[in-house]
């Protein structure tokens, strides 16, 4: 048998990186800057909370506000981990 006697194929596949590498940079570094903004603001708040709630001289409203907001963070947390 020879290699003459063998069809074309009928289709042809490549591939091809889903999107060019400076598109690809860009959008690494707006995930990362998302990140690591979006981590600023959650430690912040659940630095602050923590900080209200170990203070001796904070009125039992502004320990309300804090303990549902520590929730509401780990809450989000736990979400997020789960993937729920």
């Amino acid at each position: 048998m020879s290699d003459s006697n063998i069809a074309e194929p009928i289709f042809r596949a490549s591939i091809e990186p889903p999107e060019p590498p400076a598109d690809g940079k860009v959008r690494r570094l707006k995930d990362l800057t998302l990140f690591f903004v979006s981590t600023f603001i959650l430690l912040t708040l659940v630095g602050f909370s923590v900080f209200v709630l170990t203070d001796a001289c904070v009125a039992e409203e502004e320990r309300k506000w804090a303990t549902s907001t520590l929730t509401m963070a780990f809450g989000g947390v736990l979400g997020w981990l789960i993937k729920r």
